[in-house]
């Protein structure tokens, strides 16, 4: 099934708002590169400016309450803004985001204190914040619980110790206002009961950050490194090693639970489009059979994916009955859809979709960022962690069996 809104003169007038308010501020052109990684850091400024405007109107956390500096805003208009800054993000007009990030918002929304809320979440609600998810180390990234990253308490502050890998997005030699930081507080604590979480100010003394270059990232990525940081004890998120929580509320946000009304990666779409004009070996692709059925195998998966996302968002917004499983249904859709979709433009335009030219390129560089970036499939979790969070919602994780076993064996 689909899901639509009935539109109402009252909406109407709200789209025309947002509409006249995107043409005021955004470019006149196509300007933005699809590749962040070519995005300076005059760049992200401008997007940084852009985001406080959203965030001045409620518009950058819409649905969020009023109070901790969101819109207050019900779901139709929530679909509205959705709608209108996914078009000129389309036509590459807008710098910046366009809505706060569930994965930074959603651990203090479920485990943070009212005082950490107002204090915290404000920030990021309005848009004054920008931070690093600090989550992957060196040595652990899918299993979170094995992390090195000490934060010990001493007084009023914790002593953070520990190296996170491949976090941020901002461009050299630009710098986060804090680092949504996961650390062990109990060393000698059970796993998943030892964690704690904190937003520690991005400019503290003893932080180090290092520009990683990477052949394929979904922007410009980091290295940071804590030795002796001096974090205040009021930057713990929730409770001391209750960190577990968070990070899981974090991750549920990340793996998709939050849902989409708009499909976030269009490519497929543009593809299609592409397809229809472009030649090989001289012909029309559109004139051959097999790249046309290839091309209408991952129109269906997209509108799978758009729909499934359209449905998380439903149930997060509590709109329908909440299913366990769904986010991480949606992302390991994701995860084994990307392959799939690189393979199908090699096989369809060949050496040419390598080609990042400016004169020879295709989709003004979309399409060679997409093969660099297809099975770049571990980017929170990986489609085997994928599979096994499925399992554990459906109950039929390990937890569940030991749990079963140990029934059996009391009777």
């Amino acid at each position: 099934m689909d899901f639509g809104f009935v539109s109402t003169k009252e909406l109407e007038e709200f789209r025309e708002e947002v509409r006249t308010f995107i043409e005021e501020h955004a470019e006149k052109t196509s300007v933005v590169p699809p590749d962040p990684n070519k995005r300076d850091l005059e760049m992200w400024n401008k997007g940084r400016e852009n985001e406080k405007l959203l965030g001045a109107k409620g518009w950058f956390a819409p649905g969020y309450p009023k109070e901790y500096g969101g819109g207050g805003l019900d779901i139709d208009r929530c679909v509205i803004l959705a709608e209108e800054f996914d078009k000129v993000r389309e036509e590459r007009r807008w710098w910046g985001y366009t809505e706060v990030s569930t994965i930074m918002t959603g651990g203090i929304v479920s485990q943070g204190t009212e005082e950490q809320k107002k204090k915290y979440l404000t920030k990021q609600l309005t848009s004054e914040w920008y931070g690093f998810q600090c989550f992957t180390e060196p040595e652990a990234g899918t299993d979170e619980a094995s992390m090195k990253a000490t934060a010990i308490r001493d007084g009023d502050v914790y002593v953070v110790n520990g190296t996170k890998v491949f976090v941020g997005h901002i461009p050299p030699p630009g710098r986060p206002d804090f680092l949504y930081w996961l650390a062990v507080t109990n060393p000698d604590g059970p796993r998943h009961q030892n964690i704690s979480a904190f937003f520690i100010p991005g400019d503290l003394p003893g932080i180090r950050y290092a520009h990683l270059d990477l052949i394929a990232a979904e922007g410009h990525k980091w290295e940071v490194i804590c030795e002796n940081v001096r974090c205040p004890a009021d930057r713990l998120i929730g409770v001391e090693n209750k960190g577990w929580l968070v990070g899981q509320a974090t991750l549920d946000a990340e793996h998709g639970g939050g849902g989409a009304v708009v499909p976030r990666n269009k490519l497929i779409l543009h593809l299609i489009d592409y397809c229809k004009t472009a030649k090989r070996n001289g012909k029309l692709v559109r004139e051959d059979p097999r790249y046309r059925d290839l091309l209408v195998q991952l129109y269906i998966e997209y509108q799978v994916g758009r729909l499934w996302g359209f449905r998380n968002f439903a149930m997060a917004q509590g709109n329908i009955p909440r299913v366990r499983y769904t986010g991480t249904q949606t992302a390991l859709h994701g995860k084994l859809l990307s392959p799939k979709v690189g393979k199908v433009i090699m096989e369809i335009l060949g050496a040419h979709c390598l080609i990042d030219n400016p004169d020879l390129r295709a989709l003004e560089g979309e399409i060679e960022l997409a093969i660099r970036l297809a099975d770049v499939t571990h980017i929170a979790g990986t489609p085997e962690t994928q599979k096994i969070q499925m399992s554990r919602a459906l109950g039929l994780g390990r937890s569940a069996i030991q749990a079963m076993q140990a029934s059996q064996a009391s009777r």
